[in-house]
């Protein structure tokens, strides 16, 4: 028995406690540790899911609360503006008429996924038009990695949970890696289709 499964074991409104924790930072890490636990028996599904996503939909609320408060706080304030200046008008014309899509969209894009709150709170979205959005996002969200859970759990097999299970640093390492680089992708992607986007409103102005 791996150390991790020991915790569980002794722990388990800890363990849950942490998935929820999770949500708020990027739920994809937590709950696919989540889902290889489920499918030793010593997590529950319906709890998992029921849990994910309520830490998402309040993860979601807290990103926005903090848009909001940012201006307040000095530095930090400053710094988004001045980060955020460049994509203004774009924000304006996409951002915000799109936002329904583009909530769905960021929840499985980990680049955007807290920054899309973020700065709708910032820009003082309308907060029930929001919790609306992210309400059905969240759990489209939560759907979609059950799905997943599920269907890895069918795919790795007994076996290849308890393997999982016995190295979970190489799965938690490895996640972080396709995260991270998830991230630099899609950071480059969308600073180069906005940036283009700039251009060709700057160049049909003139």
């Amino acid at each position: 028995m791996s150390g991790l499964e020991s915790f569980v074991l002794n722990n388990l409104f800890w363990a849950y406690a942490i998935l929820f924790g999770g949500m708020f930072i990027e739920g994809e890490v937590f709950f696919l540790t989540a889902a290889v636990l489920a499918w030793q028996g010593y997590l529950n599904w319906w709890l998992i899911a029921v849990v994910a996503f309520f830490g998402v939909i309040l993860g979601d609320i807290a990103w926005y609360w903090l848009g909001r408060k940012i201006e307040r706080i000095p530095l930090i304030g400053l710094m988004l503006k001045v980060k955020m200046s460049t994509y203004q008008e774009w924000l304006e014309e996409n951002f915000f008429s799109r936002y329904g899509r583009m909530a769905f969209y960021s929840k499985f894009l980990y680049y955007i996924n807290r920054l899309t709150p973020l700065v709708a709170g910032w820009h003082k979205f309308d907060f029930r038009r929001f919790l609306k959005i992210h309400f059905f996002a969240g759990l489209l969200w939560v759907t979609a990695n059950v799905a997943f859970g599920l269907i890895f759990g069918l795919i790795v097999g007994t076996e290849g949970m308890e393997f999982l299970l016995k190295r979970v640093e190489y799965l938690l390492a490895g996640a972080a890696v396709v995260f991270i680089g998830g991230e630099y992708i899609a950071k480059t992607f969308f600073s180069k289709k906005i940036k283009k986007q700039l251009k060709r409103a700057v160049s049909s102005n003139k």
